[in-house]
């Protein structure tokens, strides 16, 4: 059992080991479409167990109005295994504990009317058996322990991505590419495709800005994926450089636009920090796509990626094996032809602190439903 200890944070100090998600930046993002961000410093003290420090966001979001109002607290990318360097399935008791512990003692700190404390566990496997067996582990575990622990039907984070090591050189990068998509990179650049780049601090942003976003809700339509209002991903860009006049060290967010000849064929918008570089959001016109605009885009930033001091670039979200019958198996063609670490993570899993749980998860379940079954038709329609 662990022994945890909770502090306020003031949150204002960006650290350059955080994952994205847990930087203060994505916090205060975040506060300002629909979510509630707290900071704490934790302390987690066990017998014969390593004494684990660390800083983590909470995310509350709340739903509804007295007297039915709800909330649930997210934990993105925390907490880190308690042994570094030990392997996470002989963890699976020990992470139990730490999850379930720390959400009983968040709760005190957190709103009444709170329904589960949501992790989302940033432990990387290399295949999905090796992730499934770990979170089947888990679940017999809190089965066996009467534990409250609950692993999600709905994800919040992709569970599974490719990450590029950039610490590796250019050449080397190159080679661990598939034929084609090294082909594919040097074709757009002989066709005279150009990149531009673009953060919201600059004079052209908001053209470049309503163009990249007309081009998103093109490849929304053609994909069948649903995507937030405009103002979400703008809040984001002027956000990043708002705060990097006061300090350097807030990740940058940028828009990068592959143009031809005056056509503006498709964009991506990125995150770089010194521990990862993210690649975010893309779009895609059905204009001129036989000139590959997206592979250049994409080289283009792992690049700047590189420069910049980022360990790694993360292509973030593609279905979990190359399954020609999944909806989404181009995406997963598309990312992993860029080489890299395939990659697969356990999840949302959820400690319900709350009666109500239940009927909260019953109706997201019935949400994902309408969005994944319904919607989804709709839009490709």
């Amino acid at each position: 059992m662990y022994i945890i200890t909770i502090q306020d944070s003031d949150g204002r100090t960006e650290c350059e080991e955080c994952r994205f998600l847990q930087t203060p930046f994505w916090g205060d993002f975040k506060s300002g479409h629909g979510w509630k961000n707290r900071r704490f410093l934790i302390t987690a003290d066990a017998e014969n167990r390593p004494l684990l420090k660390f800083e983590c966001s909470v995310l509350i979001r709340t739903f509804g109005k007295i007297p039915f109002r709800f909330s649930i607290a997210y934990i993105p990318m925390m907490p880190e295994l308690p042994e570094e360097n030990k392997p996470a399935v002989e963890q699976l008791e020990n992470y139990s504990h730490l999850l379930i512990e720390l959400a009983g003692a968040l709760k005190k700190e957190l709103p009444p009317d709170i329904l589960c404390v949501r992790y989302d566990p940033p432990i990387d496997f290399y295949t999905c058996e090796d992730r499934d067996f770990f979170v089947n582990s888990l679940k017999m575990i809190a089965f066996a322990g009467y534990f409250k622990l609950k692993k999600t039907k709905v994800d919040i984070q992709p569970p599974d991505t490719v990450i590029i090591d950039l610490l590796k050189s250019q050449d080397e990068i190159l080679e661990a590419m598939k034929p084609k998509w090294r082909y594919n990179i040097r074709l757009a650049e002989r066709k005279g495709v150009t990149v531009k780049k673009i953060r919201a601090a600059d004079a052209d942003f908001d053209e470049y800005f309503d163009k990249f976003y007309d081009l998103f809700k093109t490849t929304a339509s053609r994909d069948g994926i649903a995507i937030h209002a405009k103002s979400y991903y703008f809040d984001l860009l002027e956000q990043s450089a708002a705060q990097l006049k006061e300090n350097a060290d807030t990740p940058v967010i940028t828009l990068y636009m592959a143009e031809h000849e005056g056509d503006r064929l498709a964009g991506i918008i990125t995150l770089f920090s010194k521990r990862e570089a993210v690649y975010l959001y893309g779009a895609s016109g059905n204009l001129k796509r036989n000139l590959m605009p997206a592979y250049l885009l994409q080289w283009t930033a792992i690049c700047d990626a590189k420069d910049f001091g980022s360990k790694c670039y993360d292509m973030y979200g593609m279905p979990p094996t190359d399954d020609e019958n999944h909806p989404m198996h181009g995406l997963y063609r598309f990312k992993t032809g860029f080489g890299g670490t395939v990659v697969h993570r356990p999840g949302s899993i959820d400690v319900p602190v709350h009666c109500m749980y239940k009927m909260y998860t019953a109706l997201e379940d019935l949400r994902a439903f309408w969005h994944k079954k319904i919607i989804k038709k709709l839009i490709r329609k």
